[in-house]
């Protein structure tokens, strides 16, 4: 490009470049200056277009350089994956909209694995063996989180999903922010110490996240270290590094992994909607199960106050009573019946007397005479037997509880069991007693107790 292209161009105030004039210029300048270059160095951030376009950058241990390859170059025969080691020709030019510096590929020939995807497959052979991701020694995340540890950039895009998430699926939910760079010289250190804080703070979950990035951005999340902390945490670990194309290292070492930031807070999160629901099905199920059992103990009780009530002594006296009355009334009218008998036998001999002409008179006289020794037998034997029966009759009441406690003592149970107290060892302090006097019955507590002297 001749120099007097830029002459006086951007040099004072009223000459100022725009951007799009400086990109221009800059583009014209490598294209002009550069040509078509060989470029060597190892494959990342491989994407290809629905349009057919593929996009990646080629890089070594220092720089990286974007790359496109255009459909009209014919590279459908080529599969070109992220590690591979890659020989690209293309224009060294800028990408004027963005001012990006890039080369436009139009041919590709590979060289084997790149020196990043050979270090990332050994480690992760090395770490294999040494059972860094066997399943049987990742911790189960809890049913119920409650307190989560986030390890991140505080100032990323990542954490800002990542809390949106929370806020809107599960406000309730205790987080804290453990903030670390997360690439860059200081990345591995500082990403270490905000690991073990939390685990040591008492969290439920612990979160490591960051946002998408390129193969280079991420790289940190693949050192030895980092994976060695994680699989020695105590605190159950959700990685989520990158997008879904993109697996760490530290992805693999934890307990369970992402595909995303968000995927993650979701996954960290149940929907409190859902809780709720699920809450008052368990309510409702708690309180049905209530009414049943109270339903339950209330029909038992009626059962046991029913055989109570039936064994109770006042019914076996009542029975006994209408026995005993029974009794009385047929040895009565069987007195009676034999006083009729007695007197039909004496007028049947009256009349017989009279047919005959005897000493009427003197008949008479034996006659009343035997009338009056039978009325007063008949007398005798009821008094006797009214006797018996009233003497039964005493007895049964002398014997009977509701006589004992007609003479001012009482009959103390056991609440709860109704058994009869008859001793102090039968009682403790707070156990309630139903005591049943003449006129009815007194619920009490124990509040003491003492040995009579």
């Amino acid at each position: 490009m001749r120099a007097d292209i830029f002459d006086n161009l951007g040099k004072s105030p009223e000459n100022a470049l725009t951007p799009s004039k400086l990109n221009n210029l800059a583009r014209r300048s490598i294209e002009n200056q550069l040509g078509s270059v060989w470029l060597n160095g190892e494959v990342t951030d491989f994407y290809k277009a629905p349009s057919g376009h593929a996009y990646f950058s080629l890089k070594d241990q220092k720089s990286s350089v974007k790359c496109t390859f255009f459909k009209q170059y014919n590279f459908s025969n080529v599969e070109i994956k992220n590690g591979d080691n890659l020989l690209a020709l293309g224009q060294a030019t800028l990408y004027e909209e963005r001012g990006t510096f890039q080369l436009k590929v139009e041919r590709v020939e590979t060289s084997g694995i790149g020196d990043m995807a050979k270090a990332f497959a050994e480690l992760k052979v090395k770490l294999e063996a040494l059972g860094y991701f066997s399943p049987e020694k990742k911790r189960t995340l809890p049913h119920s989180i409650h307190s989560l540890a986030i390890v991140t950039s505080k100032t990323s895009a990542a954490v800002t999903d990542v809390l949106n998430v929370i806020k809107r699926r599960n406000p309730l939910l205790s987080v804290k922010i453990y903030h670390t760079s997360v690439q860059g010289e200081r990345a591995t250190e500082e990403i270490i110490d905000a690991l073990l804080t939390a685990d040591i703070d008492n969290h439920d979950v612990i979160l490591l996240t960051r946002g998408g990035g390129s193969q280079e951005d991420l790289w940190t999340f693949n050192d030895v270290s980092i994976a060695q902390t994680l699989f020695n945490l105590t605190t159950p670990c959700v990685s989520a590094i990158g997008h879904e194309r993109d697996t760490s290292i530290s992805d693999l070492v934890a307990d369970v992994s992402a595909i995303t930031p968000t995927a993650a807070a979701e996954l960290l999160t149940p929907d409190i909607a859902n809780l709720k629901l699920k809450l008052e099905h368990h309510k409702q199920a708690l309180g049905n199960l209530i009414t049943n059992k109270l339903n339950n103990n209330r029909q038992q009780l009626d059962i046991v106050y029913h055989k109570l009530e039936k064994s109770h002594p006042k019914n076996s006296l009542l029975q006994e009573k209408q026995r005993l009355q029974s009794q009385y009334e047929k040895m009565l009218g069987l007195i009676k019946q034999t006083h009729q008998s007695k007197t039909n036998d004496l007028q049947l001999q009256k009349n017989n007397l009279k047919r005959h002409d005897f000493k009427i008179n003197q008949k008479q006289l034996d006659t009343q005479l035997m009338l009056n020794n039978i009325g007063n037998l008949a007398v005798i034997k009821f008094e006797k037997g009214l006797s018996a029966v009233q003497n039964f009759s005493n007895r049964l009441n002398t014997l009977s509880p509701l006589a004992t406690l007609s003479r001012g003592y009482s009959i103390t149970l056991n609440n709860n069991d109704k058994s009869m107290i008859k001793s102090l060892n039968r009682v403790s302090i707070g156990d309630e007693l139903e005591t049943t006097v003449e006129s009815g019955k007194i619920i009490s507590k124990v509040i003491s107790s003492h040995e009579r002297i």
